[in-house]
């Protein structure tokens, strides 16, 4: 959607620009199509990025914000990160294993 809504809305703003005999420089063309792309793709904030930006002093205040499902998610999110950081290194997550009970 947003990527062709970009392209759309640049191309009918250089046709109208031509007709009104107007140029301009490539760099406010750039501008332009980053200000469009941001406001064209803002989506809801992932969760999952606020949890790995919250700093220390603020992050106990800001889990308790969550809601169930948000705190499963991101657990989910960051046991897959850490699951992908041990097995790119070859290494063994000693906290993974669980001890057999006979």
């Amino acid at each position: 959607m947003s990527k062709d809504q970009v392209v759309e809305i640049m191309n009918e703003w250089y046709a109208e620009m031509e007709k009104n005999k107007i140029s301009v420089q490539p760099k406010a063309s750039t501008i332009l199509g980053t200000i469009l792309s941001k406001h064209l793709n803002e989506t809801k904030e992932d969760v999952y990025d606020r949890y790995m930006n919250t700093k220390a002093g603020e992050f106990a205040a800001f889990w308790e914000s969550l809601s169930n499902s948000e705190k499963a998610y991101c657990e989910e999110r960051r046991q897959k990160a850490r699951d992908e950081y041990y097995a790119k290194r070859g290494l063994v997550d000693n906290n993974s294993k669980t001890l057999l009970k006979g």
